[in-house]
């Protein structure tokens, strides 16, 4: 398992799907890499303090799946709670080219922004359903953030 740089206490409820437990996370972990492995330390329904998992985080769910079959039967939708050991800690959130190009033709430092922030605008900017709308989106994201504070 790889050395974790983070912990991160997490619940949630257990689910069989295909012969496999899965541990649906209560909320969904945002700002965190997908796709790898971890260690649960499982607290409840059992005591495991060593459980690998692979994180596995969609569009609203965040699902944890044991890499070893390792879990006695147990019921679905039984609660679960532990911590997550993350690996490698959050994940910085990418400023899409466009936004990038904006920032820096108005003097906007994207560097400064705080990784909740970054998230918050990029949110708000993913969800322009069309070309004419983002580029709204981008102009009021810059001059939201060119004007002195």
């Amino acid at each position: 398992m790889p050395r974790h740089t983070r912990e991160l206490a997490v619940h949630g409820r257990l689910e069989r799907r295909d012969g496999t437990e899965l541990f649906v996370v209560d909320g969904r972990l945002s700002g965190h890499d997908t796709f790898l492995s971890s260690t649960l330390r499982l607290d409840q329904p059992v005591h495991l303090p060593e459980l690998p998992v692979r994180i596995l985080t969609f569009d609203d769910i965040t699902v944890l799946s044991p890499l070893t079959p390792t879990l006695p039967k147990s019921q679905a939708g039984e609660e679960w709670s532990g911590t997550l050991l993350i690996p490698h800690g959050a994940r910085p959130p990418t400023i899409p080219d466009d936004l990038a190009q904006a920032a820096a033709e108005a003097g906007v430092d994207t560097s400064s922004w705080s990784p909740a922030e970054a998230r918050h605008l990029l949110a708000f900017l993913s969800e322009a359903g069309s070309e004419p709308v983002r580029t709204e989106r981008i102009c009021v994201i810059i001059s939201a953030l060119a004007r002195p504070s």
